[in-house]
């Protein structure tokens, strides 16, 4: 076995390693060894690796950036990185419907949001919506089923159009819906950059909304075009509320639910979010709003910097001391309401916030603070339910000694037809729990509520962030009305080369281990 390894990983080249290197992701959840790593840096580089790996009976699979938590990206036979396929692409309009359509953008599959958006600003474009991070692969963060917060807007993958893909054996397929962006009649049949590589153009609409989130079990991801908006700036306000006022009858939550806009303004907000305190302070809990305005043309007003004074000051001594914040909450559990209070407080900000959409969506350096969390989605006409029991998991938790050390986020998604996304065929209401990692039994809490919301409510659970809750096909058969077209389009495409400890655990493995 050894031998052949060996012989596997000179045969695949690309600085391919041998049994001499180990990957962890981000928060150190998840760590393997495997067999040997490669670092591609061309289609024809993954094409070689795919293909030896299937001959060869190995699984392969490229890992993102590491910023899941969950094992979705672990493999211990091949495992790629994409730290050599970050480019820009050219798109060869000569290829499309329409050689003039605005805004697509083609790039390889290894390239961060934070490199994406500096691109894209160059091209006076940008994302039509993002998560609050920056650090991840565009291609890992569309296949764990990432999303931001608006109901105008679906999840990341909402915003790719087509997709090129090596599949078992080393074969290209370019994947589009029915109705895609290329012209068929006279397509050459070839890659773009290297026309000695065959391609085979897919245009379905269950192939593609099975691959573009298929938690890279369908084959390894090369590029995507991808379709952006023209450059626009964000203002975002942070007030500080009450449970009660949020949820008083025609409030904000209410118009949530109901799909209207957050006011009556000329220009109302297109993306809003909640965070709140687990626990109740002089009887009620205090909810931040933070509400995003985009606009087209830069506005005057508002302040370069986000929140009060000393704001970014505090959030990077945060990062730097998180273990010295767990160590308050383990040893006096009774501060922490006041603790998330003074969090919670430190970000409102009436005055705005404005700067290009990017630098608004990521929400900066708190997110280099040593923690995890989970990610559950829910159907938009729970959202109150949902919330309300979220509040009341908290308080029974707390008399277990298992606390909360972060306030809670909500965010609302546009329903998306990828079939396993946590908003397929839906408006999404998703609830964000987030722990510090040093804190006791943090882990325990945050699957009490995987498990608690998805018994109850049906809950769809983030991929990437997933703590090995999902356990077999029971739970995503019950949750997703489409998962056995998914499984279908998975069988299609994946003869167990593209097997990995994600789809062992869910049972569906063509070559389980």
């Amino acid at each position: 076995m050894r031998r052949a390894t060996v012989l596997l990983a000179a045969a695949i080249g690309m600085g391919a390693t041998c049994g001499t290197y180990s990957w962890h992701n981000f928060s150190n959840t998840q760590q393997v060894a495997p067999e040997y790593m490669a670092e591609p840096k061309s289609l024809d580089d993954l094409v070689r690796a795919v293909r030896l790996a299937g001959e060869n009976s190995r699984r392969i699979r490229m890992v993102g950036s590491g910023h899941s938590h969950s094992n979705v990206a672990v493999n211990e036979d091949v495992l790629l990185t994409p730290t050599g396929l970050t480019k820009p692409l050219t798109l060869v309009r000569s290829r499309l419907k329409d050689p003039n359509a605005f805004g697509l953008v083609r790039v390889q599959s290894g390239i961060t949001l934070r490199a994406l958006n500096q691109y894209l600003d160059t091209q006076n474009l940008a994302l039509q919506n993002m998560g609050g991070y920056d650090a991840q692969t565009i291609v890992g963060a569309a296949m764990t089923g990432t999303h931001g917060s608006g109901l105008g807007y679906g999840p990341i993958a909402s915003q790719i159009v087509s997709m090129q893909v090596v599949g078992e054996g080393g074969t290209v397929y370019q994947v589009e819906p029915t109705n895609g962006i290329t012209n068929p009649v006279g397509f050459p049949g070839t890659q773009e950059e290297n026309g000695s590589i065959p391609v085979t153009l897919i245009q379905n609409d269950d192939i593609f909304n099975a691959m573009t989130v298929s938690i890279g079990s369908m084959g390894i991801v090369y590029s995507v075009v991808l379709k952006t908006d023209r450059k626009f700036w964000l203002d975002e306000r942070r007030t500080l509320m009450k449970w009660s006022e949020v949820n008083r009858p025609g409030g904000i939550l209410d118009r949530l639910m109901q799909g209207l806009p957050i006011d009556d303004s000329a220009h109302p907000a297109e993306h809003v979010e909640l965070q709140y305190n687990p626990y109740a302070v002089d009887g009620d809990r205090s909810v931040l709003l933070t509400t995003r305005t985009r606009y087209y043309d830069r506005p005057t007003n508002g302040d370069n910097v986000r929140g009060q004074p000393l704001t970014g000051a505090l959030e990077g001594l945060v990062v730097g001391t998180s273990f010295v914040i767990a160590a308050i909450v383990n040893t006096f559990p009774a501060t922490v309401p006041g603790l998330i209070e003074t969090a919670l407080k430190q970000q409102v900000d009436s005055n705005g916030y404005v700067s290009d959409s990017y630098n608004v969506f990521n929400i900066g350096k708190v997110n280099e603070t040593k923690a995890i969390a989970v990610e559950i989605g829910f159907d938009l006409a729970d959202a109150r339910d949902v919330i309300e029991r979220a509040f009341q998991i908290a308080d029974d938790l707390r008399t277990r000694r298992l606390m909360h050390s972060a306030p809670g986020a909500i965010r609302f998604v546009r329903s998306t037809d990828a079939m396993i996304s946590m908003a397929q065929g839906r408006p999404t209401v998703v609830l964000e729990v987030i722990v510090l990692q040093d804190v006791n039994g943090h882990e325990d809490l945050l699957r009490y509520y995987e498990q608690t919301m998805m018994e109850e409510f049906g809950g769809r659970l983030h991929w990437g962030l997933d703590l090995d809750v999902i356990q077999g096909e029971a739970w995503p058969r019950a949750v997703y009305p489409r998962w056995d077209d998914w499984l279908a389009v998975f069988r299609q495409f994946n003869h167990g080369t593209f097997d990995g400890k994600v789809t062992d655990r869910l049972g569906i493995s063509v070559r389980p281990r």
